[in-house]
């Protein structure tokens, strides 16, 4: 029972679903603190099948290469599920473009639709001379990912539902307070690939500083400004009772922890569940906050 068990989670996360689950639950974060209603709900499924191809297609382009890891070797020998995964993940995104073709391409929105896809395929393709990707320039690195992350789930919902004004405070709030959040992941991700990230000449944060630096000093300040953010959302978005309170402190008592205890030395898998994982937990307190 337990091999089974081990083999499923392994599934789910080699084929890249529990990230997209993780930028999903995000998604429907924003849709239920800003009200938006079912009128996008297809956006997190189009959300979904986006983050699943583009991980997928990632993984895969660094499979090609002689690098070793279990994820790769995953990805060398089950071939056809890579591509069935691709496949059948155009076919969902196709789909729902060509049913919210209005939407998608109208001329409020047809920057942000064609700019953020572009951006994520830029982060891995290698189109940059000497074969490289955006991800390789290192002081890019961690705020493309915040911005294409927080862009995604926080900015396009509002832009594509029609009754919801942008300029709305709560809007920008919500948008800086994910912001903070998901650099506050990635800074963790990059204090992971410090050895990787330095070999390969890719000047991070972390790699400018040194992971101890980030994990002693760099926490108070990135828990700071996660702290100042999740203040301001408590006073947009009006929540008073304890029980919302706790719904944004929790994720914040979790960030601290995962800097204060973290551990190089967990397997990619093992790592990626735990602090990824902190995505849908923050989403679900705060749609819990939300609809109190």
């Amino acid at each position: 029972m337990k091999k089974v068990f081990i083999q499923a989670i392994s599934v789910f996360f080699y084929c890249n679903f529990f990230i997209a689950l993780c930028a999903t639950s995000l998604v429907y974060e924003t849709i239920y603190l800003l009200h938006l209603g079912s009128q996008v709900h297809w956006f997190a499924w189009l959300v979904f099948f986006c983050t699943m191809n583009i991980y997928t297609f990632h993984y895969y382009l660094k499979s090609l290469k002689p690098e070793q890891d279990k994820r790769l070797n995953w990805y060398r020998k089950y071939k056809f599920v890579t591509w069935f995964l691709m496949l059948t993940g155009c076919v969902a995104i196709g789909y729902l473009i060509i049913t919210h073709f209005e939407i998608l391409f109208s001329s409020r929105n047809i920057a942000w639709t064609l700019a953020i896809p572009l951006l994520s395929l830029a982060y891995s393709f290698p189109f940059l001379p000497g074969g490289k990707a955006l991800r390789h320039i290192g002081w890019l690195k961690l705020p493309l990912l915040g911005l294409v992350w927080s862009l995604t789930s926080v900015l396009l919902p509002a832009f594509y539902t029609e009754d919801i004004r942008t300029g709305s405070s709560q809007v920008w709030i919500l948008f800086f307070d994910r912001l903070v959040f998901i650099l506050a992941l990635c800074m963790l991700f990059n204090v992971r690939d410090y050895e990787e990230d330095k070999a390969a000449g890719i000047i991070t944060p972390v790699v400018a500083l040194g992971p101890q630096v980030i994990l002693t000093k760099g926490k108070w300040q990135i828990c700071l400004l996660n702290v100042i953010t999740a203040i301001l959302l408590i006073q947009s978005f009006h929540f008073s009772s304890p029980i919302q309170y706790a719904a944004v402190l929790i994720p914040l008592i979790l960030l601290y922890l995962l800097f204060q205890f973290f551990r190089s030395d967990r397997s990619e898998m093992q790592f990626v569940y735990l602090h990824d994982g902190l995505m849908p937990v923050k989403a679900l307190l705060l749609i819990f906050a939300a609809v109190l």
